[in-house]
């Protein structure tokens, strides 16, 4: 295309100064039919050759590039459009999450409060669970305390006694003597 630009504006060029006369030849402001006739051939020539060959491309081109910066500008439109869509979107869900976190920091704290009072009222039922223990295993203690003491309370006595009396008790009368004892101060430590 720019080549038979160039080339139409060479022969423009070429037959232009073929029939103009040198300078200093003539007067360059006289009319000359001649000149003026052959420009006039040379003009319509030249917008001819042009229209047909250079102005139908030219514009041709000038249209695509047209439809192409058209279409460039809707496509932009569009995505500036959904653009502004998405980040409406985004505020409205940051939005969202920026409410949704003193409830989040609020069920929070109340999950550890739950967890905290758990825990101590594990605590609290093991260390009384502890107590409870140590209670039975002082009873048992005292227990085995208080049947030790009457089982030498009672061999004292029968010791005592088997002085007073003069006489020495067998074993078997040891025992039953002690059983006796025993069952009385039982019946008498339930009383």
């Amino acid at each position: 295309m720019l080549r038979s630009i160039s080339l139409t504006i060479g022969i423009v060029i070429f037959l232009v100064g073929s029939t103009t006369p040198a300078f200093g030849a003539d007067n360059p402001m006289e009319f000359r039919a001649d000149t003026a006739l052959w420009s006039i051939v040379v003009f319509v020539g030249l917008l001819l050759i042009l229209r047909g060959k250079a102005w139908g491309p030219i514009l041709e081109g000038l249209k695509k590039r047209e439809e192409t910066i058209r279409s460039s500008l809707e496509e932009a439109k569009k995505t500036r459009d959904e653009m502004v869509q998405v980040q409406a979107q985004f505020q409205k869900e940051l939005a969202e999450a920026h409410h949704q976190i003193p409830k989040l920091l609020e069920n929070a704290r109340k999950d550890a409060e739950q967890v905290s009072n758990d825990m101590r009222s594990k605590a609290a039922a093991d260390i009384q669970g502890e107590r409870d223990r140590l209670r039975r295993e002082v009873e048992i203690a005292k227990d085995l305390a208080i049947k030790e003491l009457w089982e030498q309370a009672a061999q004292l006595a029968t010791l005592i006694s088997s002085k007073a009396i003069g006489r020495a008790l067998t074993e078997d009368d040891h025992r039953r003597l002690l059983d006796e004892s025993v069952k009385e101060m039982m019946n008498t430590a339930k009383n």
